[in-house]
């Protein structure tokens, strides 16, 4: 930050000091420079592995539900439409719960809501590896999805205002890579569990793999919340509700961890340049409507649209089909085997269609219930999950070019889209969905936009209703995409590929970093 000079002879006055940022009044800094003060070492790199921890647990809670659904479709009698309701359950939840959390995370802090939900989701999550029918499983995801999702909109604003502007949009896309390499990670578990051959009889179950596989999986959420006990609240959070003393003292921690003598620490107090300073209130639907209306009114009513747009957009195509994607997979991969020379992606799927036209429960045995996943179907999960993982820690190196990054990550989207089914391969059609679900590389970049274009007192609420828009989009989306893949597949692969192209339009009005860093 540069100021204006003053000749020798000249003294400036009070209106001066205030107008060249205060930083003149000795120990009083604004939060950016202050925050660059505490440099940049084992607090950051601790609190990015924490939120990294964080997101994976979030995304093995939400999107391992698939591979839990898949695993257990014999032993709960599962169709293909009642997978598709009950992998939209963890939609569902945090559709619910994502205005709650928003609010929350910007009234009572980052970390204080982080350590709750996780907690609790954990809990959740572990009860419902007993679950009796797949209406209870669907009931308790539900509810853990609900409080996972905190996590989504909560991290992103507490690894943003804890990291200097240097790196903050390349941890943001750091972060999204721990969304990308779940895939592989409950995977690899689940074919290492599923491998197993046991069963147990307990009260009104039968305790097979499947129920081992889902408590495992919900290891990563008691873990997250533990680490959290070690990092301090957001100190712009703190500044921000009126408790600059506390502030003060989480910067200084910050700087003491990162290898400065406390001594030397020279912020005193710190204010916020955007200006918003807030005290917490009593939670009313009066308080939630002042903390949504100003995002929804000019200056910020376009950034809004804008951004709860693409939100929309990458979030129909890509997760209305990731949520299912063991099941698309197993189905594909069982189909490949008996199909004829010459099938096309969308082929394979009207061959699992029986004859009545009932879709018939994946990996059942009428004699035995053995609840097994297909070897290729694991291996493509990995396969999945470790490439959008590469991918996404490549591109963000590029986070300086987010806007260019968005659109032509769209563009190679779409055109893989409306590929899929017309290449008369189903193996080439694999490959181009696999290239059509990289959608998921701009969930990063929507996050970042979140942070840098939003107010302090807002961030926590824009995020998290942009999770609402995303989820919404993605329930809706998977339970069409359940029923469509055998029916109508086509025009459900053409459908995305025509929203994401949308979207690749729409990205051209988002503003570059200069414009951002600019002003």
């Amino acid at each position: 930050m540069s100021y204006p000079q003053h000749s020798s002879d000249m003294k400036p006055n009070i209106d001066d000091i205030e107008m060249t940022g205060v930083k003149k009044i000795e120990g009083r800094y604004s939060y950016e420079d202050a925050l660059e003060i505490t440099g940049h070492g084992k607090y950051n790199y601790g609190l990015l592995l924490t939120c990294f921890v964080l997101i994976i647990a979030m995304g093995i809670d939400i999107f391992g539900l698939g591979i839990i659904v898949t695993a257990s479709t014999c032993d709960l009698n599962l169709t293909l439409q009642q997978i598709g309701i009950l992998s939209s359950m963890s939609f569902a939840g945090i559709i619910v719960m994502s205005y709650p959390w928003g609010y929350l995370s910007d009234t009572r802090g980052r970390k204080l809501v982080l350590m709750w939900a996780m907690g609790g989701s954990f809990v959740s999550s572990a009860i419902s590896s007993l679950s009796p029918t797949w209406q209870v499983l669907a009931a308790l995801r539900f509810i853990s999805s609900a409080l996972s999702s905190a996590a989504e909109s909560a991290t992103y604003a507490l690894i943003g205002e804890c990291c200097g502007t240097r790196v903050r949009a390349k941890y943001m896309l750091l972060i999204t890579s721990a969304l990308m390499i779940t895939p592989t990670l409950y995977y690899i578990t689940a074919y290492l569990i599923m491998k197993l051959d046991f069963t147990i009889y307990l009260v009104g179950i039968v305790y097979r793999p499947w129920r081992l596989l889902t408590l495992i999986m919900a290891l990563p959420l008691g873990i997250s919340a533990l680490l959290l006990w070690y990092y301090s609240e957001s100190p712009k959070f703190l500044a921000n509700v009126g408790r600059g003393d506390d502030a003060v003292k989480v910067l200084k921690r910050m700087y003491v961890v990162n290898g400065h003598d406390a001594d030397k620490f020279p912020v005193k107090e710190v204010y916020l340049e955007d200006g918003n300073e807030e005290a917490v209130g009593v939670f009313s639907l009066r308080s939630l409507w002042v903390q949504i209306a100003p995002l929804f009114k000019p200056p910020l009513l376009w950034k809004t649209v804008l951004l709860y747009y693409l939100t929309f957009v990458t979030y129909i195509a890509n997760n209305s089909y990731a949520i299912i994607l063991p099941t698309i997979f197993n189905i594909f991969f069982t189909s490949y085997a008996t199909s004829a020379a010459g099938a096309s992606f969308c082929d394979l799927f009207r061959l699992s269609n029986s004859t009545d036209g009932e879709v018939t429960p994946v990996n059942t045995e009428v004699s035995a219930c053995k609840n097994t996943i297909e070897d290729n179907t694991i291996w493509a999960g990995c396969a999945h999950g470790l490439s959008f993982f590469i991918l996404n820690a490549l591109i963000s190196q590029c986070a300086s070019k987010r806007k260019p990054l968005t659109i032509v990550i769209l563009i190679i989207a779409a055109i893989a889209g409306a590929a899929i089914d017309n290449t008369g391969d189903a193996i080439s059609g694999l490959i181009l969905f696999y290239i059509f679900l990289t959608t998921a590389m701009v969930f990063g970049v929507i996050s970042s936009y979140f942070v840098d274009l939003y107010p302090t007192s807002y961030r926590g609420m824009i995020a998290c209703l942009g999770m609402m828009v995303a989820r919404l989009s993605a329930f809706a989306g998977t339970n069409l995409v359940s029923g469509a893949m055998t029916d109508s597949c086509s025009i459900a692969l053409y459908s995305g590929a025509a929203v994401v192209l949308s979207g690749a339009v729409a990205a051209i009005f988002l503003p570059s970093d200069r414009q951002i860093h600019s002003s």
